[in-house]
């Protein structure tokens, strides 16, 4: 009698504790926003917090083409729209460019004979894939997540071509030499990219 007894005991614990971690999940999961930009920012953080690791990118080698919407790398380009006048140096010095999003493929574009000479699934199939052209809008400093004076972090859209929604991307930009003092231009001209993810 008293081994049941305590059997239906530790059951009772058992179960107890369970329950307890079950509803700590969910109260977890159910955090509730006043609105969309609040919840982008809590991901945000999250990102930073579970999936940060400093990386170290090189500055653009090659020649940048300054076009009225947006420069060309090579044989890719980035449009910039939306973005702050004191953040594009971003993309003029070289820090930021296309080939840290699609790697060192070489972008093949078809003339308007081949792209007609395609099915509608092979079309469908080389815009999704298309490395040429980038559409970036919106970039935006995340002040929230700042943790030194030396660093920055920030959230932009990407948009691809045959892609109809855009996907949200994060950089951290690192400048040594920048104090409490140092204006956001002169911050961005100092800098390299120590973080990307999209």
């Amino acid at each position: 009698m008293k081994r049941h007894f305590l059997i239906i005991i530790i059951l009772i614990l058992v179960y107890s504790l369970a329950n307890a971690q079950t509803t700590n999940i969910k109260s977890q999961s159910k955090r509730e926003f006043k609105n969309q930009g609040e919840q982008e920012d809590y991901w945000a953080e999250q990102l930073f917090e579970k999936e940060y690791s400093k990386q170290h990118f090189e500055k653009f080698k090659g020649n940048i083409i300054i076009k009225e919407d947006g420069f060309i790398f090579d044989d890719k380009t980035f449009v910039i729209i939306n973005t702050p006048k004191e953040l594009i140096t971003i993309f003029s010095s070289g820090i930021f460019y296309p080939a840290i999003i699609t790697g060192d493929t070489k972008a093949v574009v078809k003339n308007r004979a081949e792209l007609d000479n395609l099915s509608a699934e092979q079309k469908m199939f080389y815009n999704m894939t298309r490395s040429d052209s980038l559409t970036i809008t919106g970039l935006e400093e995340l002040k929230f997540l700042t943790k030194s004076i030396t660093q920055k972090r920030f959230r932009f859209w990407l948009y691809k071509k045959g892609f109809a929604n855009p996907t949200v991307c994060f950089i951290e930009l690192t400048n040594y030499k920048a104090n409490d003092k140092t204006d956001l231009k002169t911050f961005v001209s100092g800098a390299a990219l120590t973080f990307f993810k999209s």
